[in-house]
């Protein structure tokens, strides 16, 4: 199995840690190298190659694909032309989070160290679950969410496609984000947020700019 990172970039180096720890001791796993079409940000004395932009990609027997791309509609995207070419994308989950068994996993999902996802919760495909997050009983997050470090969501939160939520946001139960919102860093969310709009503050109010 040969992982290829879509995204040369920080975010990108921090899916190379995350894996490389997952699977360290498995002697058919290693990191390809980096596609991407932004500027590259990879040092190739401590990485894997940068193996060139993502349309220009041939994919390869024994390739696998995990995106490490943090705006989640540029992510799509980029998703999307991997799909087309018959790419297979991996769930990469640190072995230090704790996943219960009655949750219920899409595909390219990624979790990493200590975070919690709690009985009969549902992940989304393409979401990425940040260190130290905590996703409380049935909650559900949909597809191609970027969920930031030391976020909390109580019982039976609703999080619709697309949606950014930032570091040490706390939702009460039952809440609804809706399509596309964005929650700012250290909010608190008593309250359900309308698709596409940015909310900040505690409690959380929308953000006019």
């Amino acid at each position: 199995m040969n992982l290829v990172i879509i995204g040369a970039s920080g975010f990108g180096r921090e899916i190379y840690d995350l894996a490389t720890d997952c699977y360290k001791d498995s002697i058919s796993f290693k990191v390809k190298g980096f596609i991407g079409n932004d500027p590259v940000n990879i040092n190739p004395e401590n990485y894997p190659p940068y193996l060139g932009t993502i349309e220009d990609y041939i994919v390869q027997d024994r390739d696998v694909f995990f995106c490490a791309i943090g705006n989640t509609m540029i992510r799509k995207k980029c998703v999307n032309q991997i799909l087309e070419k018959g790419g297979e994308f991996i769930n990469i989950i640190s072995p230090s989070a704790y996943v219960s068994p009655m949750a219920k996993l899409g595909i390219g999902i990624g979790i990493k160290f200590n975070s919690v996802i709690s009985p009969d919760a549902e992940i989304g495909d393409f979401t990425f679950i940040q260190s130290g997050s905590v996703i409380g009983h049935d909650v559900r997050i949909g597809s191609f969410c970027q969920i930031n470090a030391i976020s909390f969501f109580a019982g039976c939160c609703v999080v619709e496609d697309n949606v950014c939520i930032n570091a040490g946001a706390r939702l009460v139960q039952n809440v609804k984000i809706g399509k596309g919102a964005t929650v700012g860093i250290g909010s608190i969310v008593l309250r359900n947020v309308k698709p596409n709009t940015t909310v900040f503050g505690m409690p959380a109010k929308i953000l006019k700019i």
